[in-house]
């Protein structure tokens, strides 16, 4: 039987039923829309994490001070620092080639007091640093609703968001403008009692509806005003010098400057992350869960064959007669095994088609209601969320077509081991 009679006769005998031919691959279309659909999210979400991520740079390297294990006797206390990140260090770094930018960072306690006076008013507020940078891929600029963002050495400066400043009773583009330039404080209360004041000046205003992409604070201002800030509410004019930089980004030239100066880091003792390594993380924890996800649409497949078992094993009994014929004149054993092979492998084929093409249009009507759910909520996110690649389509229709191909194969033993004589007999 040459494979234009195997294909013209498996068509014909599948055209015969055509309801329990298509029941059969509904089976299988409802286990590949499952696979695609799970499939294409997972790899839609890598790909704009890996985007998120490459946009922000890979040579970025973010360093963190080494500090004494934590043990039962000291477990909720802040650890002590035993390799600090020091102005040496910071400045070390800044006159090395292989590095094009250097920000140390300080961390403002969560629970400080703060206020912001604007003439004879004052209202309570938290204060930190801009969370954006080279070590926030996920995180977007503040939108500016007036005045500039804050230099990357600025001191004495301060930006502020639009939400105090209207509970202050400032409204509208006119107010916020008139306010830049203007001096302001941030006012400090400490437990103790005291109270400390440090007059800034407001260099802008920004829309705090980008809170979503990484920590919300009023009012941001750089690294000296944090350390003044924060080393008054510890009663600790020196604290650079006894606790150093909370956190230091690096950026490098290369990739491979950044592996090194990765290197150098750790064998200093200090505690390193980069974008590269969240990156290799992060595709490693994805291969588990797209495995996860596409087992979902495995569990259908499997029941799926079912399916297409027994619609093979209905067809043996209802053409067993046939199946005399062809061997009366002259099919062999393995002509008829292969026939009942093709025909349940069509009929995975079949469903595959049909699962990858629902999948494809589910992905996109999901991916439209999550955008559309996302501007609702005033998230600034957008993306391709689920993403149909060539080797997915591949994917899909090969396991399908397996899937139906196993299935046929023990319908198909029963048909080739009939016994012509016994099977023209057959009513």
């Amino acid at each position: 039987m040459t494979m234009k009679d195997l294909m013209k006769t498996s068509l014909s005998n599948l055209g015969r039923h055509r309801v329990r031919t298509a029941l059969s691959a509904v089976g299988v279309t409802v286990g590949i829309l499952t696979i695609v659909t799970m499939l294409s999210l997972g790899v839609g979400v890598q790909r704009e994490v890996t985007r998120a991520v490459q946009s922000a740079g890979l040579e970025t390297v973010r360093i963190f001070p080494a500090t004494e294990e934590q043990t039962p006797f000291n477990q909720f206390a802040e650890p002590e620092r035993t390799v600090l990140i020091t102005p040496a260090l910071v400045e070390e770094m800044r006159a090395r080639d292989d590095v094009i930018a250097v920000n140390p960072q300080i961390t403002i306690p969560w629970g400080i007091n703060a206020y912001l006076k604007i003439g004879e008013q004052m209202l309570e507020v938290s204060v930190g640093q801009p969370p954006w940078g080279p070590s926030e891929p996920f995180t977007q600029p503040p939108e500016l609703i007036a005045g500039e963002e804050l230099a990357a050495d600025a001191q004495g400066e301060i930006v502020v968001s639009a939400d105090p400043l209207k509970s202050m009773g400032y409204e509208g583009q006119a107010a916020f403008d008139a306010l830049i330039g203007q001096e302001v404080a941030l006012v400090l209360e400490a437990p103790r009692g005291d109270t400390q004041t440090f007059p800034l000046r407001m260099v802008g205003v920004f829309n705090p509806n980008y809170g979503f992409d990484g920590p919300y604070f009023d009012a941001h201002v750089r690294t000296a005003d944090a350390l003044a800030l924060k080393g008054w509410w510890y009663n600790d004019p020196h604290i650079l010098e006894s606790e150093g930089y909370d956190a230091l980004t690096v950026k490098a030239s290369s990739l491979n400057d950044a592996v090194q100066i990765i290197e150098q880091f750790e064998e200093r003792g200090f505690r390193v992350t980069s974008l590269r390594t969240m990156l290799d993380t992060f595709n490693k924890v994805m291969i588990i869960v797209k495995t996860l996800l596409g087992s979902v649409g495995g569990l259908a497949l499997f029941v799926a064959s079912i399916g297409i078992a027994n619609t093979m094993v209905m067809a043996v009994y209802e053409r067993t007669k046939e199946i005399g014929i062809l061997k009366a004149v002259g099919a062999s054993s393995g002509d008829v095994r292969l026939l009942f092979v093709a025909e349940a492998s069509l009929i995975g084929l079949l469903g595959g088609i049909m699962g990858t093409i629902g999948g494809w249009l589910l992905g996109l009507a999901l991916n439209e209601g999550i955008i559309a759910y996302l501007q609702w909520q005033e998230v600034p996110v957008t993306g391709t969320f689920f993403v149909i690649t060539g080797w997915l389509v591949g994917l899909a229709l090969a396991f399908a077509t397996v899937v139906g191909l196993l299935a046929g194969l023990y319908p198909a033993a029963r048909a080739a081991r009939l016994d012509p004589l016994e099977a023209l007999r057959y009513e």
